[in-house]
Parts: C-alpha cells; structure tokens; sequence
C-alpha cells in the first residue's frame, strides 16, 4: 500500500511541475526543461527529480534555475496535493538519453568495422 501511494505520488508531482514549468515559470532558462521523473522516498519527504533538455542549451544555468524556482515549485505542489508536508525537491539532470545515444553509436561502429556478428545471428 506504501509503495502505491510513493509511485501515485511521484506521477502527481510530475504532472504538476510539467505543467508549473510550462505555464507558470517566469525563468527564461527553464523554457526548455523537460521532466521525465519523479521518484519520492518512503517517508514522501523527498522528491527527486529528472530532467532534460536540448543539448545546445547550458545545463549549469537551468540548474540554478531549478534551484532558484524551488521554493515556487514547492508552493504549487502545495496548492494541487493534499499533502500533510511538501517534499523537498532534488533535481538532477537525466543523461539515460545521451548514454543510449552513445550506446546505439558503439553498436553501429562496431557493426560497421565487422567487430560484431550480424543482427541475424
């Protein structure tokens, strides 16, 4: 029953911080952040959240960004959720993205140069 209400949760602040960022944030270094999860601890006290974005926009600058739109992030939050405590929100920058890009270019390098058996066998 614990791990339901974290998952129902995490999904509710996602949805929520999507939508403050898209329509309410007044910070133009968080026009093109995107959320792609949120995983709250066991005791709801702590959201930690996934982003990302193009990889020609500066990623320190949305991190400060993000730091500095916390307090309004947690006040939204507060509105939309009946939560007996807000969480605090950790932000941290998804790069599973990148690492798969990565992943597919070795794959085909070592394809192209014969180092791996065709996808047949």
């Amino acid at each position: 029953m614990a791990k339901h209400r974290q998952e129902r949760v995490s999904r509710e602040i996602l949805r929520i911080l999507s939508t403050a960022l898209l329509e309410d944030a007044k910070d133009p270094r968080l026009l093109d952040v995107s959320i792609t999860d949120v995983s709250v601890s066991g005791d709801l006290s702590v959201a930690s959240v996934r982003w990302l974005c193009p990889q020609d926009v500066d990623r320190s600058e949305i991190a400060k960004g993000l730091e500095a739109a916390t307090p309004f992030l947690r006040s939204v939050i507060g509105d939309e959720m009946d939560l007996r405590r807000v969480p605090s929100l950790r932000f941290y920058y998804d790069d599973a993205y990148e690492k798969g890009q990565q992943m597919s270019e070795l794959l085909a390098r070592l394809r192209a140069n014969g180092e791996m058996g065709s996808e047949e066998s």
